[in-house]
């Protein structure tokens, strides 16, 4: 844990970091795994007579964003992409649609009758 001049913890609770992991020959090419690392941490604690603490938490999530390919020609980055959230996120972006388009043709209803 980082600590300032003054004894308080310094370090961030929420972070995002990119980061490579352990190179792997595989049929003569060198290949790296890429991913994203989302974490939150939070502890606090109390030490002293009589006096026990405590709390804690902590969040952290690997999501892999690309392969980075060596060659004697230099790194090639080959992303890869998360079809299941970009599903998600088009079903989610129909159903709001869909309730929007409901609700004005409600309106439209309501106010055809009311001029009638």
């Amino acid at each position: 844990m980082e600590e300032g001049s003054n004894g308080q913890d310094t370090q961030k609770p929420f972070r995002i970091e990119t980061v490579r992991g352990e190179p792997y020959r595989v049929g003569g090419r060198t290949l790296v795994p890429e991913a994203r690392v989302m974490s939150f941490t939070r502890a606090k604690a109390t030490i002293g007579s009589r006096q026990v603490g405590g709390w804690g938490g902590a969040f952290v999530q690997v999501t892999p964003t690309a392969l980075i390919e060596q060659t004697p020609d230099g790194d090639k980055r080959i992303p890869l992409g998360d079809s299941t959230s970009q599903a998600t996120l088009a079903i989610m972006a129909i159903g709001a649609a869909v309730v929007v388009g409901l609700t004005l043709v409600r309106l439209l209803v309501r106010m055809v009758k009311r001029a009638t």
